[in-house]
């Protein structure tokens, strides 16, 4: 299923404003085709976890900002490879005013969550698995955890992994066939996901994707990156899909993947493709 809220969103072209995501690791042992990250079977663990500390006075300074708690997305890497942390964080969000859940993006293949499900309860927990993903052990866990993990459908073409643009294997979908750019499906969604916080370069998105504009790195204060991200907001995207229809590119996430030289094992300070950048393609 789809997200409704983000759906309409995307197409009245608001922000949705009430979401974080949190890589903490990239360490993934599974190739799958759609995937962005580099992470290889066999690499040694890249980076130790950062960012924590900074991620959860953001989420503080924006529950002040909009008026809600927020939610926040882990995603990785594959996360349950991990159980400890993401128990660890589980226990934080469990703790914390300022997050209203957590949703968690994994295949289901490796460690079970249901030590995450008991620390935080089905009302604040969602998993989110991508169906190309699904084997018979994630299909039984599927049904297990039933009411709190679903497939994860998203309502825009996001060519970024093995197969995207530009790389042998991509294919155009039906979004990148028969839309103009700029509309749901073949858009810039910068404002349908939300900041992202990148453990592994210390380093803050303008959206879900580490290809995406840096607003600032860790150490900037909480407000600063939310007034910049609010800037950013009203301007890059426009300008992102722009920049996809004068270079005939298919999605806007070509524009970002091509400027933005990301490696997701580059180490930090490797992306320092900004939002100054990426207004003036």
């Amino acid at each position: 299923m789809v997200e409704p809220k983000v759906t309409l969103y995307a197409y009245l072209n608001r922000p949705v404003l009430d979401r974080v995501f949190f890589v903490p690791f990239w360490d993934c042992p599974y190739m799958c085709e759609f995937c962005c990250v580099d992470s290889l079977p066999g690499k040694a663990p890249g980076w130790p976890d950062a960012g924590e500390e900074e991620l959860f006075a953001l989420l503080a300074a924006g529950s002040a900002r909009y008026g809600r708690p927020l939610q926040l997305h882990l995603y990785g890497g594959e996360l349950m490879s991990r159980p400890g942390y993401v128990e660890h964080l589980a226990r934080r969000v469990r703790d914390s005013p300022f997050v209203s859940k957590l949703v968690l993006y994994t295949t289901l293949r490796a460690a079970s969550a249901r030590k995450v499900l008991a620390i935080l309860g089905r009302q604040r927990l969602e998993i989110l698995v991508n169906p190309d993903t699904v084997n018979e052990r994630a299909a039984a866990a599927l049904r297990e955890f039933k009411g709190v993990a679903r497939l994860h459908l998203l309502p825009m073409s996001i060519p970024t992994g093995r197969g995207a643009v530009g790389q042998a294997g991509h294919k155009k979908d039906f979004f990148q066939k028969h839309l103009p750019v700029g509309w749901p499906g073949r858009a810039c969604f910068s404002k349908q996901s939300g900041l992202l916080y990148n453990g592994p370069q210390k380093t803050v998105h303008l959206c879900c994707l580490p290809q995406s504009p840096v607003v600032g790195l860790f150490s900037t204060p909480p407000d600063e990156l939310l007034a910049r991200y609010e800037a950013a907001l009203a301007a890059v995207p426009t300008a992102l899909n722009q920049a996809c229809r004068q270079r005939g590119l298919d999605h806007p996430c070509a524009v970002c993947n091509k400027f933005s030289g990301y490696q997701s094992q580059a180490g930090p300070g490797h992306n320092a493709y900004t939002v100054a950048q990426a207004l003036a393609l």
